[in-house]
């Protein structure tokens, strides 16, 4: 086993059961506890005391979060959630009667009603494409609807039941190519896929801390490219946007130019510098060795799961750390029981059972859930 790896594990052992449900939410490592700790002890001696470090920290989170995206901090910004950057992508876009969004109908929810709303604010349309058998991406069907009138593309990186990846280099060069801009949500890639924002053909990227990058729930963020981050308007605006903060109202301000615009007020200092270290953990250990990891262990559950005759859904070789698997009637409910009593953390997803395990797992966990699956087969 790679050595970073082991030290990576070691971050995460004061854990309890086993976690395969990295996408949907994790366990801190150390660093990023003993982060929030430091933050909130400063604040419990008085936050005003210690407000010039807590924004040099909170500065210098926003400098490793664009490094790790690919990109300049002037790109980035906060928001409270994923949710809320995709709002600000959608809502703040100029859409206008005539223009095409398009997606998946398999989008999670947060991908799909900001778009709903923002095209039946606008009189814009949503088209949304039917999925293939098992919730299959049909990249080609994809890449064809995407024709003149198609304002926005809208879809996730890596799709949140099954894990299928879609190729964001093919699709970004047709939006681009039609005229349309690109709008990703990465929140399940993001920590265990590599991702490098300003060489990819990608206008707009959505994510979030509570997942792959084993950070604080509630904390959100996005990178813009400057040509589709001159299309938005912000969806709230206060002192932020236009660069006021701590100061009365100047009439003749102008907006931020960068992505600071669509923070309209102060952020949460404990999520930001805990995102922050989450993401130092990830850099110095290397997310190319994370994602070899976490091959290695889905491609032992998969595999695990193929010797016991179970129908698995997701390809062995896929990428990507989510494995969905389809049990039947009579097996579902007392796998689903044993896990809890176990302690196993795994998810429903649709028709399917979604585990994804983390570079933090270990091969006796894996083979621990595939006994499970083996004794309460009927």
């Amino acid at each position: 086993m790679n050595m970073d790896i082991q030290v990576y594990q070691e971050e995460f052992n004061q854990r309890r059961g086993i976690h395969f449900n990295s996408a949907g939410i994790t366990p801190l490592p150390s660093v990023t506890a003993r982060t929030i700790e430091h933050a909130v002890d400063r604040m419990r001696e008085g936050t005003s005391l210690h407000d010039a470090d807590l924004l040099t920290e909170a500065r210098n989170a926003r400098v490793t979060l664009a490094r790790f995206l690919g990109t300049e901090p002037g790109r980035v910004g906060w928001t409270p959630n994923c949710a809320t950057a995709l709002s600000i992508a959608s809502l703040g876009f100029p859409l206008r009667p005539g223009d095409r969004v398009l997606t998946l109908d398999q989008e999670y929810s947060s991908n799909y009603y900001p778009w709903k709303v923002a095209c039946e604010r606008s009189g814009a349309t949503l088209v949304s494409l039917p999925h293939g058998t098992d919730c299959a991406v049909d990249e080609s069907m994809l890449l064809d609807a995407i024709v003149p009138g198609v304002r926005i593309v809208a879809v996730s990186w890596v799709q949140f039941q099954t894990g299928a990846i879609i190729d964001l280099v093919r699709l970004g060069e047709r939006c681009h190519e039609q005229g349309a801009f690109l709008v990703v949500d990465a929140i399940q890639g993001l920590g265990q896929l590599p991702f490098q924002f300003d060489s990819l053909p990608v206008d707009f990227v959505a994510g979030g801390s509570h997942k792959w990058l084993c950070s604080l729930n509630g904390q959100g963020f996005f990178a813009a490219k400057p040509d589709f981050m001159r299309e938005l308007r912000p969806i709230a605006v206060g002192g932020g946007t236009f660069n006021r903060f701590g100061t009365f109202a100047d009439p003749g301000a102008e907006m931020e130019s960068s992505a600071r615009r669509f923070e309209p007020g102060g952020y949460g200092f404990v999520p930001v510098l805990a995102l922050g270290a989450s993401v130092s953990l990830i850099e110095s250990v290397g997310v190319l060795a994370i994602e070899a990891r976490i091959r290695e262990l889905s491609r032992r559950l998969r595999k695990g799961i193929l010797d016991l005759d179970l129908d698995l859904v997701t390809p062995l070789e896929q990428l990507g750390g989510i494995t969905s698997l389809r049990l039947a009637p009579d097996h579902e409910p007392v796998f689903l029981k044993r896990c809890e009593e176990e302690r196993v953390a795994l998810v429903k997803r649709g028709p399917f059972i979604r585990m994804s395990p983390h570079a933090f797992c270990s091969t006796n966990e894996v083979d621990g859930v595939l006994d499970l699956l083996k004794e309460t087969r009927p």
